[in-house]
């Protein structure tokens, strides 16, 4: 039985593929993070180990021994960690040494292909999670005016505009205007900004990056995400089909009809 290397970060994604995984046959041997992990994910996999962010060496080890020759990214591991205290070990920190800058796109990749180096290939975080990627067309109750088609068109314009330049991957517009851009805070507290800045009737549009990588850092939503959409009584949403991860599909949606959002992809 093949055994398949986890890069869990934070939420529920590592949860899912773990199950996922497993129900196809495979052994998950899961690499947590002290900074992001929920520790119940050990009991969910064939095989733990909790590191701390930037123990690179530690997580290669543990792969080795678990004889994990494929390995996947879920979960968020929060950029504003680069910020804090944390020490990266030697082999970390040689990796950043070599990178030109601190990106989400440049110290991703260069994890992915330090594991390549160690013969551990990093698959896309699409791989076995086909059920949980959004479809095509309005998958709500709610369809679009022509006032919140424009905007959406505006929107995703804007939003491949700084997926581009590794910004982030979520923008908040109304009437055709930009109101909010998010950066390292993340798409709740962009979206809470955004609420307060032009109140009601906001578009949201979420986008992969035009030249995403499909290994790490696909755009995610949720509950968490639609909770923040009703409470600034936002208008649209506007995600990318089959390379957005949409959790909780059901319960989402049913939210969205209740507060009059609606939720488009294409």
């Amino acid at each position: 039985m093949e055994t398949i290397g986890l890069i869990a970060g934070n939420r529920n994604l590592p949860f899912l593929f773990a199950r996922q995984a497993r129900r196809a046959g495979f052994r998950v041997a899961a690499v947590g993070f002290a900074e992001e992990t929920d520790l119940r994910l050990k009991a969910e996999v064939d095989e733990f180990t909790l590191i701390s962010v930037g123990q690179l060496g530690r997580l290669l080890a543990f792969f080795r021994k678990a004889g994990a020759r494929r390995a996947v990214m879920q979960g968020q591991i929060r950029h504003k960690l680069i910020y804090s205290k944390i020490k990266p070990d030697w082999r970390a920190a040689l990796l950043l040494l070599r990178m030109r800058d601190k990106k989400t796109d440049s110290m991703l990749s260069a994890v992915a292909d330090e594991l390549g180096r160690h013969g551990v290939r990093l698959e896309p975080a699409t791989w076995l999670m086909e059920p949980y990627l959004a479809g095509r067309g309005v998958l709500g109750r709610v369809r679009p005016s022509k006032a919140l088609a424009r905007d959406i068109a505006f929107g995703r314009e804007l939003a491949r505009g700084i997926g581009a330049l590794d910004i982030g991957q979520t923008v908040a517009v109304k009437r055709q205007s930009c109101v909010a851009v998010e950066s390292i805070e993340g798409t709740d507290q962009a979206l809470r900004r955004a609420g307060r800045l032009a109140g009601p009737g906001l578009t949201v549009v979420k986008l992969a990056k035009p030249r995403q990588d499909l290994r790490f850092d696909l755009p995610v939503v949720g509950l968490k995400t639609f909770r923040t959409l009703e409470k600034v009584k936002a208008a649209a949403l506007a995600l990318e089909a089959g390379k957005t991860l949409f959790l909780d599909r059901e319960k989402c949606l049913a939210l969205a009809d209740r507060a009059g959002i609606c939720v488009v992809a294409e």
